[in-house]
Formats: structure tokens, sequence, C-alpha cells
């Protein structure tokens, strides 16, 4: 892109300068003032401009800018350029760095303007008791707290010994166990009804079991059960009507047979009686031939009548094997769907007494580790690396944090949730004992 200019020296060529390099890097005024240190792993946007006398213009050099990666040895390589140190450079300092070394390499009567941008920090960690321990973008402003609402927030764990406070969610739990059970338990009877071929299914509900919910399951059971029944039956009426009119369709056949013998028998006589009359000279060759082709016309008829039975009785053949097969299918899915659904309801019941278990540990259980109340606080300390040494700082929620910082977040008791001297000591008697 160039920006048409003319020439001119002072404050407003200044001026003019940083809005040519602000619309060419597609920068703010905000982020050439930033002055952040560059640490490893913090990716720049480097953008070149330079004033072309002859032309009248700033041009963008493409070629050398655009986005690099500060590598852990905290060096950058630019093209060009090769690798430039950036040590405790900040990013105006490498700016400027950058433009000598464009200036000494190129052979430059003017330097360049270079502006460095800072795209992405170095990320910092949250490790210990979170729900998402891992790495996470940094960006500037970031606290203590939004670091730990990034990682998912305090880990809470299901298990009883340290969720034994939520005893509403294994209520919960085992509400939808017990009705997940009921339903397997009903379709477990519709199953056995269509396997058994009754067209009712029966079950015998538990003194437990909910009477509405019961109710609806076995409602919406039986209009599968009776659906599923009526497919069938109507797959095999269908099937058994087809093979009743290929019966039929064959005893018609046979009767055009028999009557295709009947006029074959009459021709056969007719070219006997021809063939003589023709030997005596009664009667011209001409009419056994016509006879002879009638005759053989006849035998061809009842060849295709013959086929046409053997067609027939080949399409009864499938009829009755996919009759058959229709009530296999059916058979086999059934238990199949029987046996997934067994094995489903062994995997509910095991579940449901584990969550009981659960429960009872819950109840069993006073203040919990992590319950509500019970005293338990979150701790922070950030570990931050200070040039060659390494810092673990203590820190709270409101602590601002720096990109490359560790977070290490961990669950403690509180004093206040320590059992008092009255409660864990022993009434003093040595008054009572002097007394006496």
């Amino acid at each position: 892109m160039k920006v048409p200019f003319r020439p001119h020296c002072g404050p407003l060529h200044a001026a003019l300068i940083a809005a040519a390099i602000s619309v060419l890097g597609g920068m703010s005024t905000s982020a050439l003032a930033d002055s952040s240190q560059l640490a490893p792993q913090t990716k720049i946007r480097l953008t070149i401009v330079q004033w072309m006398p002859t032309k009248g213009v700033y041009e963008k050099w493409d070629s050398i800018g655009g986005e690099f990666l500060i590598s852990d040895a905290k060096t950058v390589s630019l093209p060009v350029i090769g690798t430039v140190p950036v040590g405790n450079l900040d990013t105006v300092e490498l700016a400027t760095e950058i433009s000598r070394e464009l200036k000494a390499k190129i052979g430059l009567v003017e330097t360049p303007h270079v502006t460095v941008e800072i795209l992405e920090y170095q990320p910092i960690y949250v490790v210990g008791d979170v729900n998402k321990p891992g790495e996470y973008k940094f960006h500037p402003g970031l606290t203590v707290l939004q670091s730990l609402a990034m990682s998912g927030g305090e880990f809470r764990p299901s298990n009883g010994s340290l969720g034994s406070w939520d005893k509403t969610g294994y209520v919960g739990q085992l509400r939808e166990i017990e009705n997940a059970i009921l339903r397997g338990r009903i379709k477990i009877a519709r199953l056995h009804a269509e396997i058994s071929g009754e067209k009712e299914m029966r079950f015998d509900p538990s003194p437990q079991d909910d009477r509405e919910l019961t109710a609806a399951i076995l409602e919406q059971e039986k209009g599968i059960l009776t659906a599923r029944i009526n497919v069938v039956a109507r797959q095999s009426k269908s099937l058994v009507e087809l093979r009743d009119l290929l019966g039929a369709e064959i005893g018609v056949i046979e009767k055009k047979i028999d009557g295709t013998d009947e006029d074959i028998a009459s021709i056969k006589k007719e070219v006997a009686s021809a063939k003589s009359m023709v030997e005596k000279g009664i009667a011209l060759p001409s009419r056994q031939a016509d006879l002879e082709r009638t005759l053989r016309g006849y035998h061809a008829n009842r060849l295709d009548l013959v086929t046409a039975i053997m067609r027939a009785r080949q399409n009864i053949a499938e009829a009755t094997r996919n009759l058959e097969g229709l009530y296999d299918t059916q058979q086999t899915e059934v238990a199949t769907a029987m046996q997934s659904e067994q094995a489903a309801l062994d995997q509910l019941e095991l579940k449901r007494d584990t969550t009981q278990k659960l429960l009872l540990n819950a109840l069993s259980d006073g203040i919990g580790y992590g319950a509500p109340g019970g005293g338990v606080a979150l701790a922070f300390t950030v570990t931050r690396g200070t040039g060659d040494a390494v810092d673990e700082i203590t820190a709270s929620d409101s602590t601002s944090l720096q990109p490359g910082d560790v977070v290490r977040v961990v669950r403690k008791v509180s004093p206040s949730a320590q059992p008092s001297a009255q409660v864990t000591q022993l009434p003093d008697k040595r008054p009572e004992q002097a007394s006496q």
C-alpha cells in the first residue's frame, strides 16, 4: 500500500510518519506505546516502512516484516538481518535495534521506520486443585482469580470421601438410575412377550416403583408391542397371499396345458390324415406343411406354459423362505435386544449400588472436605522467573499475573475449621485435686 506524501519537516513530518505506520501496519496508538519486555514464546508483528523521496510516498516492506516468535534463547530470526538478540529489550528498543541493523545491512541513507507489536504473550500455567489444569493465554491485566476461572474453577471431586456434602446430587442420580432400571425391566417384559408370540405383555411392578411412571412406560411399551406385532402380521399376510396367488396361477396354467395337449392330439390326427391324402394324391403337400407348422406352434406354447409353472413354483419357494425368515429375523432381533437390555440393566443396578454406597458415606460424614461451611479455603502461589532466578510468591485472588507465571491452587482447611481447645482437651482437674 502506498500513501502519497508531500515532504515537510518539523512536527508535521513526524506526525505523518506515525500516521503512515499506523495505517500500513494496522496498529493502534496504544500498540505503538507498548514498551513491554519480550519474554520467550512471545509472538510479535514487525512492520517496516521507508520514505521514498523520489516517489513522495511511504513503502511498506512486506518481505521483511510479518509475524515472528521470540525463541527460548531470547532471540528472533528475521529475513535479511538474521538472528537478533532480544535480551531485556522492550518493543520500542527492539524496533530501534532492528531499524539500525537494517540500515547497516542494506546500506540505507535514512533509517527505516520499524514498529514491533505484541500479538500473543507467553502463556501462563495453572496447576493444583482446579478442574482443568494446563496452559492458558495471557492478556494484560490478568489476575489470579481470572486464571482460576479460565481453568474451570475449584476442583470438587465427586467421590464419597471429598464430595460427600453433595447429597442432593446423589439423590438425583439415584432417582434417575431407578427410573432407567424401571424402563429396562418393562422393556424386557415386552421383549419376553414378543419372543413368545404373545399379544399381551405382563409386568408385575414392585411396591417401591413409581405408579404414574410405571403406567406411562407400560402404555408406551404396549403400543410398541402392538405395532411390531402388526408389522409382522402384515408382512406374513402379504407373503401368504403371494404364495396362494402363485398356487392359483399354477392351477390355471395346468388347465391351459391340458387344453394344449388336447389341441396337440387333434392336430396330430389331422397331420396323419393329410399325409395319407398327399401320398394318395388327393391333397396338396402344402396342406400337410401347414398342419405340421401349427403342431410345432402348439408344442412351443406348451413349453412356455411349463416354464411359467416352474417359475411360479420357484416364486412360491422364495415366498415360503421369506415367510419363515421373517419369523427367524424377528426372533433374532428380539433375542439380541433382550441380551443388550439385560446387560444394560445389570450395569444400571451396579451403578445404583455404588451410588447408594456413596450416598451412605456422604450421610455418615460430618463436615466433609470441600463442604460448604467446612472451613476450606484456596491458597495461591505464583512461580515467576526473574532473570536466571525463580521466585515463588504468595498471592491472593487479586494478584496481577505476568507472562510465563505458574499459578498453583491449593485447598487448605482454615483455622476456623480446626477443633477448638475446649473440644480437643480434657477438663483441667487440678483445682479440684488441690481443694481435696
